[in-house]
């Protein structure tokens, strides 16, 4: 059972009132999850763990120090405030330093689920049973992860502000490959709600994929069509979201700054079909109610039909250019369309289908040229039919380019990226995004990764 509102309060109260420093923020963190491991085809590992993080931020003018601890009796907690505000007192003085929030109100969220609060140990090994037996069956050799979790984070301030929210995640990855290890299958889910986790439907995916993907053979490097699963989509959104610093834009270091100075908020900068926004409530991908300094997480419009709405404003440079600031988004969303991925196979005379993306790393913050890997299943598409697995290739691409060539899109789904991001048992970034067909992506050497 995790701990209650009341129980957080009590432990952020007794801490608050150890304080001799000008201010203290203080956030709790933590909660129980479970887990089983697998790999070669065999259950490897499995556990439970429960616990909890005390995080004390102390300000003492412009100086700050923070220190952390899981043992919460007097003498420990008087040990942890002292010693961040003795850290504060030792440090440089932070000249963008920000007080601790007062008091704030936060809107309501639904991202705490009793099905995965109550999942038993026999249900995460029977998903890995279902699993290993679809494996060998279809003759492929399986490694995933099955994993549970309720967690909670609260926070305080000696201002007065005190925030509590539980959620829960429920995620499953699978990585399939054939024994001759030249076909790869990979699939992945994270939810707030075990009864959406379709556990076998992952591993059939997984399983598939690596069937199909054997003998792959090499095309040449080039500009493609491709369709783009979700995965590999919400890499895009994310890198390309995570450019979206207001601070940057103004300074002129990012591909969001305006000639001549400021930034291009109101520009038509992507394709009229592109709608993204986060939304704490969004029934899909939930969230928790504020950040980890007790900001409100609100809805945020960021692209509406092609045109930048908002960008990130920390709270120095929310104040500093007069404007509302931006706390950490639970999620990302990214509207789609009404087509099927069979659909835009069908609609692409030759392009290249598209699994996930791997080790992404950004070339040009101006541009937001990415360059990443394939993996996990690469096909040929020929004639609006997939005709066969190719090698796996390098590819340099901008989101923004990306973005604007796209033909037509799937309805959003969550999904977890390649990258991992948005799953999960601890609070991370959700992703909702859809599949899409975009003209002239840039593929720019091959590879012989699997």
């Amino acid at each position: 059972m995790i701990w209650s509102r009341e129980q957080a309060k009590a432990l952020i109260d007794r801490a608050l009132a150890l304080r001799k420093a000008d201010e203290l923020l203080v956030s709790l963190t933590g909660g129980e999850r479970g887990n089983v491991r697998f790999a070669r085809n065999t259950a490897t590992t499995s556990g439970a763990s429960a616990g909890y993080t005390l995080t004390i931020t102390a300000n003492v003018g412009k100086r700050s120090g923070t220190t952390t601890t899981s043992t919460f009796d007097d003498a420990a907690l008087e040990r942890t405030v002292r010693a961040a505000e003795e850290i504060a007192r030792l440090s440089p003085e932070n000249p963008e330093s920000m007080p601790v929030l007062e008091p704030q109100t936060y809107g309501p969220t639904r991202a705490f689920f009793q099905d995965v609060a109550g999942a038993s140990p026999e249900w995460r090994a029977g998903v890995v049973q279902s699993a290993l037996d679809l494996s060998k069956a279809r003759d492929v050799v399986s490694a995933g992860f099955v994993e549970t979790a309720a967690n909670i984070q609260a926070v305080g301030t000696s201002k007065g502000l005190f925030g509590y929210d539980a959620y829960t995640a429920a995620d499953y990855n699978l990585t399939a490959r054939t024994p001759d290890n030249t076909g790869s299958g990979w699939a992945s889910h994270s939810f707030n709600e075990l009864s959406k986790i379709d556990a076998k439907r992952i591993s059939e995916t997984a399983i598939d994929k690596a069937v199909r993907s054997k003998d792959p053979a090499a095309v040449e490097p080039g500009k493609y069509t491709v369709v783009l699963e979700p995965a590999a989509m919400a890499d895009l959104v994310v890198f390309m979201m995570f450019s979206g610093d207001a601070r940057q834009a103004d300074e002129g270091r990012s591909f969001f700054s305006k000639k001549g100075g400021g930034n291009r908020i109101d520009e038509a900068i992507l394709n009229e079909k592109v709608r993204i926004f986060s939304d704490p409530a969004y029934t899909a991908a939930p969230g928790t109610a504020f950040d980890n300094e007790g900001l409100p997480v609100t809805r945020i419009e960021w692209v509406d039909k092609g045109v930048l709405k908002n960008l990130f404003y920390s709270r120095f440079w929310a104040q500093k250019q007069q404007k509302t600031p931006t706390a950490q988004p639970a999620n990302i969303i990214m509207e789609g369309g009404t087509a099927t991925v069979d659909a835009l196979i069908k609609g692409t005379e030759r392009g290249i289908l598209v699994t996930r993306f791997w080790y992404i790393r950004p070339l040009d913050p101006q541009t937001i040229l990415l360059t990443g890997l394939t993996r996990d299943g690469l096909f040929l598409i020929e004639k609006g039919q997939v005709t066969r697995p190719v090698k796996n290739m390098r590819w340099n691409e901008s989101p923004i380019v990306a973005f604007n060539n796209i033909d037509d899109m799937t309805p959003a789904e969550r999904v977890v990226s390649g990258e991992g991001i948005g799953g999960g048992g601890g609070f991370q970034l959700s992703v909702v995004c859809p599949a899409a067909r975009v003209r002239e992506f840039t593929f720019t050497s091959a590879s012989d990764a699997v």
